[in-house]
């Protein structure tokens, strides 16, 4: 673990609040005031169920010159609820930056994660790259789609849309999340407080409810925005839809279809596996925004691939006892990890019954390869013949095991819709 003398990371108390707002500002919003990042962020004062929050005090002058949050997450994921910590709002003073200091938040929530014997942690990253020296991996693919409306598919279903009453239909929405979660790999089990601050009043966001004899079955959560350049277009960007049956997600398309005469663009963000650019009549971005050049032949631009959330496998036991996998013949594997911050280690595993089981008898095949590439095998977000190919994983043994792996392993990639 690094070491930085003269510097005390400890929980932090109600009086540090002033220095965390300013320690938040001069991160990720200087040209706001330490009065409106208090005002929009904490509200609430520090203490909000589910998140601890750390400070890094600098000993010779009692000033904060760091600060992070941990959250309690639930994190779905082949139909089970993985017990998760999040990691969120890391800021660092900007005289203090360069001297590994977030390093050293990093490392202590990876060791609070380990003591509590989390299976799992996630975070959104300001690089990819910092992270990834610590072990994270990238896993959290999203497609955004900036289509005209006029181009989306106009179902009769749309007739189903009612405005949102959160005094009628706030419990019966919440459960409808709640149920898809468990059959959507990444979504968050949300706690109230996380589903407050997806419905709360904004300027220019709306939520649309699909609803058959007066119960939703369905919703969709709609900002307006004027997209720039050129800034003149109004567009629905859409943050979050749910759409548990066909029926509620053709009523979701065919109500932002209806907008064509009001709103010019619609955003769409979806997982990657969502079948939205084949229902639309033309595929290409909206013709009345930037034209961006494709550069590859006679092709339109159509959408884009944004890289989000990292995950972090840390109790490997507990991950690979509560992850499901395909049934198939029973196999035994050694997995031989360098890991940068916990350090190197080995886990075997009987991959029987639709189960992995832990086990101390080594396998006669290892599989040598990085705490972060096991995080992407785990995470069904890529596969280790993949990774035998591009050199980032060996074998010892029987290399017609990873066949065995990567169907044992096969799952849709994570996708999330919370941000943190």
């Amino acid at each position: 673990m690094t070491q930085l003398p003269g510097i005390i990371l400890r929980a932090a108390e109600d009086s540090d609040l002033p220095q965390i707002v300013n320690l938040d500002r001069l991160a990720f919003a200087p040209l706001s005031t330490n009065a409106d990042i208090e005002r929009e962020w904490y509200g609430q004062g520090l203490a909000l169920p589910d998140r601890s929050l750390f400070v890094a005090i600098q000993g010779m002058t009692g000033l904060a010159v760091g600060s992070y949050a941990q959250l309690r997450l639930g994190v779905c994921f082949e139909g089970q609820v993985l017990p998760a910590m999040g990691i969120a709002a890391v800021a660092v003073a900007p005289h203090f930056r360069g001297q590994k200091l977030a390093q050293v938040l990093l490392e202590h929530s990876l060791a609070e994660a380990q003591a509590q014997q989390l299976p799992l942690m996630m975070l959104y990253p300001f690089q990819h790259g910092f992270y990834r020296k610590m072990g994270w991996a990238w896993v959290g693919r999203s497609h955004q789609y900036r289509v005209a409306a006029r181009h989306l598919p106009n179902y009769m279903e749309r007739s189903y849309i009612v405005p949102y009453d959160p005094f009628q239909h706030e419990p019966m929405l919440q459960a409808i999340y709640q149920r898809e979660a468990l059959h959507r790999n990444g979504w968050l089990k949300r706690w109230d407080w996380q589903w407050q601050a997806r419905v709360k009043p904004i300027t220019g966001r709306e939520v649309y409810c699909y609803a058959e004899a007066g119960e939703p079955l369905g919703y969709v959560i709609v900002q307006f925005a004027r997209l720039e350049p050129p800034q003149n277009v109004l567009a629905a960007i859409v943050q979050e839809w749910v759409a548990p049956t066909p029926a509620a997600y053709r009523g979701i398309l065919g109500f932002l279809a209806s907008l064509r005469d009001q709103v010019s663009t619609i955003v769409w963000n979806t997982s990657a596996d969502d079948l939205f650019p084949h229902l639309l009549s033309e595929q290409r971005r909206d013709p009345a925004l930037a034209a961006i050049p494709s550069e590859f032949g006679w092709t339109h631009h159509l959408g884009t691939i944004n890289a989000g959330f990292m995950w972090r496998l840390v109790d490997l036991e507990a991950a690979f006892r509560l992850r499901p996998i395909t049934a198939q013949l029973p196999f035994t594997l050694t997995f031989q990890l360098t890991d940068p911050i916990l350090g190197d280690r080995s886990i075997t595993a009987d991959f029987a019954d639709g189960k992995m089981h832990p086990t101390v008898q080594p396998a006669s095949t290892v599989i040598k390869t990085s705490i972060e590439h096991l995080t992407e095998l785990f995470a069904g977000f890529r596969r280790s013949r993949d990774l035998l190919w591009t050199g980032e994983l060996e074998v010892e043994g029987d290399q017609a095991l990873l066949t065995n792996l990567d169907n044992a392993w096969a799952s849709t990639p994570p996708f999330c819709w919370d941000f943190f």
